[in-house]
């Protein structure tokens, strides 16, 4: 009886451990937001998303992010793509900056061999068990037509 009670035990406890190790946070559909000058502010609601500089291929940028809402964000990431077009993997982790709502990177968008510059950024904002999804498209100037 007592070799069932354990087998039973570990198997509960092996079923716990398996559910909160392969259980996905809460993702939301990705909301598309407009971004007319993404070096003078983009969002809503929720947020506000900025360049510190023109973008450009192959240069580093500051990312400057602010939550407009007091909530317990854990992580945001950014990735960028480009439609109907692999550009590897380039996900960035944005840094908390200060309790206020601050978020920082330094980013770097890959170059396109077709010259192309109609980027969507991808921001992934985690808070509690739900991922808010936004894609918000951008222009960057290519490095090397200048």
């Amino acid at each position: 009886m007592n070799k069932f009670l354990l087998t039973l035990i570990l198997m509960i406890v092996l079923g716990i451990v398996a559910k909160f190790y392969f259980a996905k946070p809460n993702l939301t559909p990705i909301k598309v937001l407009s971004c007319a000058d993404i070096t003078q502010s983009c969002g809503n609601e929720l947020f506000t998303v900025k360049f510190a500089e023109a973008p450009q291929v192959m240069k580093p940028l500051h990312l400057n992010l602010h939550i407009n809402r007091a909530e317990a964000v854990k992580n945001i990431h950014v990735a960028f793509a480009m439609q109907n077009m692999e550009m590897g993997l380039n996900r960035y982790r944005l840094i908390q900056a200060n309790q206020s709502g601050a978020w920082q990177a330094e980013v770097t968008l890959p170059i396109c061999v077709q010259g192309r510059s109609d980027w969507s950024m991808l921001l992934e904002i985690e808070a509690g068990e739900k991922i808010e999804r936004f894609q918000l498209p951008f222009s960057a100037k290519n490095s090397r037509a200048s």
